[in-house]
């Protein structure tokens, strides 16, 4: 009965060894095989008991037909999925989200598509002409913590290459995240205004969020012309007030 046990035991613990052996290589493969990316996943640990998931130098290159080579590269991704819910069809809730990224580039071809773009319709199922839109994966994070360093953009739909480097350094948290859009909250898209992002970010960025974000930062763009545009027309009427007083005859 003890041989029998750690017979058992030995079998157990070669398994587990031969998946985080294989893993890595193994989700790189499949990843890089339904994105058409070129996917580097040196270090992933996953446990399925417990929904616990950490990766670790993630990065992604961009397909043939894109200027550029670099799409994302990830420092860090730890996340705490509930299992239960996944296996019975259910909402996907993730109890706590961690992302570092180091580097973003969205890359704009001539022909208007972006990598941001092509590797998300590579997660979407196809659609059949006419048919009706699919619902859309329910989720919710709990607690999410987003670090974002630098933000490239280029867009080569113009006459030249538009290529422009922002230093984000964004650090944000949040709570109960359930949409995408939950994520532009004021100081997020202050900062993404401060730096100039003037891009046509709707066409940058694939769905809702694109739209979402556009609007938020012409919002704060009408806000801060408004905002100039009354303090020009106070200076004016003070500098015409003391004009006026300097014309005045004195006693």
């Amino acid at each position: 009965m003890v041989k029998a046990g750690l017979i058992v035991a030995f079998l157990v613990a070669v398994v587990c060894l031969a998946w985080m052996a294989f893993l890595p290589a193994y989700t790189q493969h499949q990843l890089s095989k339904v994105t058409g990316f070129d996917i580097k996943v040196p270090i992933l640990c996953a446990n399925p008991f417990t929904g616990r998931l950490y990766v670790q130098d993630f990065s992604a290159k961009n397909p043939s037909g894109y200027p550029s080579p670099d799409f994302i590269d990830i420092h860090s991704l730890q996340s705490d999925v509930e299992v239960f819910p996944i296996l019975f069809g259910g909402e996907v809730t993730i109890d706590n989200l961690d992302l570092n990224v180091g580097t973003l580039e969205i890359v704009r071809r001539h022909d208007g598509r972006t990598n941001l773009g092509d590797c998300s319709a590579a997660f979407s199922p196809p659609q059949a002409p006419g048919a009706p839109a699919g619902r859309p994966t329910r989720f919710l994070i709990k607690r999410l913590h987003v670090r974002l360093e630098r933000l490239v953009i280029e867009d080569d739909t113009g006459s030249k290459p538009d290529k422009k480097t922002y230093n984000l350094n964004l650090d944000h948290s949040y709570t109960n995240v359930s949409d995408a859009r939950q994520l532009l909250v004021p100081d997020v898209v202050h900062t993404l205004y401060s730096f100039g992002l003037h891009h046509d970010t709707a066409k940058l960025l694939p769905g809702d969020f694109g739209v979402a974000l556009a609007t938020a930062v012409d919002g704060v763009t009408l806000v801060g012309a408004r905002v100039k545009d009354a303090t020009q027309k106070t200076g004016e009427y003070l500098k015409g007030l003391f004009d006026k007083l300097e014309q005045s005859p004195k006693p």
